[in-house]
């Protein structure tokens, strides 16, 4: 069956004042603490952690400079 009034998609409802999701927090395995421990001591990344190699990237400059670039 179809209407005259175009259809844009599904909305959700807002959420009832006062109410909040509830997102149930459970602790890591310790398989998974042992790995991320280890990860650690390689000096990799983990997550929750920033990781240096990514930043010191992301910082770099677009256009790489230098000697062997025609750069100064």
């Amino acid at each position: 069956m179809e209407t005259s009034t175009p259809r844009v998609g599904r909305r959700r409802r807002a959420p009832a004042a006062g109410y909040e999701e509830s997102v149930r927090q459970t602790p890591d395995p310790p398989i998974y603490k042992a790995l991320l421990t280890r990860w650690e001591e390689d000096g990799r990344t983990v997550p929750g952690q920033r990781d240096p190699e990514w930043s010191r990237i992301a910082s770099s400059p677009i256009w790489p400079t230098g000697p062997l670039f025609g750069g100064g």
